[in-house]
């Protein structure tokens, strides 16, 4: 919670032009933050392999300490350079040991299959207050003590806390026995790569993270350029984080009867048409639309990637194949953040990166459908 409050939805407010956007560009904040999380991406192998073999007690530790550097760098950057290094260097290798990733890790080793949905549906719920608390907190934050001392003092928070997760709070997660090896690299490429399900389903989590994440980098700043007050659209994103808290804990259950696939379809379909009411974002309404269905929906859909994965892969290998996969979903979908930003500088206005974020979104609820139906290969798993 604190992680995702910190860097995800404090950027959002970051970005607008209360705060970083007064100093530096759309453009320049949105490749530091889509290159960091390109650079979580990169690295979701090898620390989900870490996590297979040894835990994720110290992966907490290190990437609190990043967290926590990266934000105090940030927080004096001067230069756009600098504000590129904090976010590629230190905070994009923090989110890769700080988010989901590495708790449904942990929850894939510590828990029994017919209790995996209720925990991962704990574990999103809990997830689910960092918007309600640190949107309107980082909001007020900024206001009181401009944005560079807010920066500096999230750092300090994220830090401490992922210190004090892994040093108490985790102290009774055992690591993975040492006889349990995941299987090696040739042989699970070769696994992935033979699976369609698996092929079908990364495209699809590509498209919607792509829109996912460029609507979390932006669209505060959407309805603050469209004429709402800074701390209108920080209630109504906070208001969207708790209205995500039952679908966190509902949807693994619904999925148990209707397929994971076939939910996080429906709840897809939900987002792109949320997205499609900041086309014009000018109206009380379409702020009240989006927030709502985006909230509504966004909540179903996050455990869902994890109960499919864990369905198909769950074991000694786990953390590795929800790393592969992690891979290239950011890779390619961290590109969102970075298009909108691009494509609102060079149009003065975000109309066309919002059209481009309901399109991927679109696309990608036609490819869930369709992997329900794609069958498993045969071969040994």
């Amino acid at each position: 919670m604190m992680a995702f409050g910190v860097i995800l939805y404090g950027f959002s407010i970051f970005v607008t032009e209360t705060a970083a956007g007064a100093d530096f560009s759309k453009t320049v904040l949105s490749i530091a933050y889509g290159g960091s999380v390109v650079v979580g991406g990169l690295l979701a192998v090898p620390v989900g392999t870490w996590a297979d073999r040894r835990g994720v007690r110290s992966i907490l530790a290190v990437g609190g300490v990043l967290a926590g550097a990266g934000m105090w760098v940030f927080s004096v950057s001067q230069a756009p350079w600098q504000v590129v290094a904090a976010w590629w260097i230190l905070i994009g290798p923090a989110s890769a040991m700080l988010f989901y990733e590495v708790a449904f890790i942990a929850l894939d080793q510590s828990s029994r299959p017919q209790d995996r949905p209720r925990a991962l549906g704990v574990v999103t719920l809990i997830g689910g207050l960092a918007g309600i608390v640190f949107i309107p907190g980082t909001e007020r934050l900024v206001a009181g003590v401009g944005w560079r001392q807010a920066a500096a003092i999230l750092g300090l928070m994220v830090t401490g806390t992922a210190l004090l997760t892994s040093t108490t709070a985790l102290r009774g997660l055992r690591a993975p026995a040492p006889s349990v090896r995941p299987i090696d690299g040739g042989r699970l490429l070769s696994r992935l790569t033979s699976d369609r399900r698996f092929a079908v389903h990364t495209i699809a989590m590509v498209l919607v993270f792509f829109a996912v994440q460029g609507l979390f980098a932006h669209r505060v700043a959407v309805f603050d350029e469209a004429g709402f007050a800074v701390a209108t659209v920080a209630a109504w994103a906070a208001a969207a984080s708790a209205l995500s808290l039952p679908g966190r804990w509902i949807a693994p259950l619904v999925a148990t009867r209707f397929g994971a696939s076939n939910v996080q379809a429906a709840t897809t379909a939900v987002l792109a048409v949320g997205t499609v009411l900041m086309f014009d974002g000018s109206s009380e309404w379409q702020m009240a639309g989006h927030f709502t269905l985006f909230g509504l929906a966004f909540g179903a859909f996050l455990p869902l990637r994890a109960m499919t994965m864990s369905d198909w892969f769950s074991g000694s290998s786990y953390g590795a194949t929800m790393g592969s996969q992690w891979t290239v979903v950011t890779i390619f979908g961290a590109m969102g953040p970075v298009l909108t930003g691009l494509l609102r500088d060079a149009t003065n206005g975000y109309a066309t990166g919002v059209a481009l974020l309901a399109s991927t979104l679109a696309i990608a609820t036609v490819l869930l459908l369709v992997v329900a139906r794609v069958p498993a290969p045969t071969l040994d798993r």
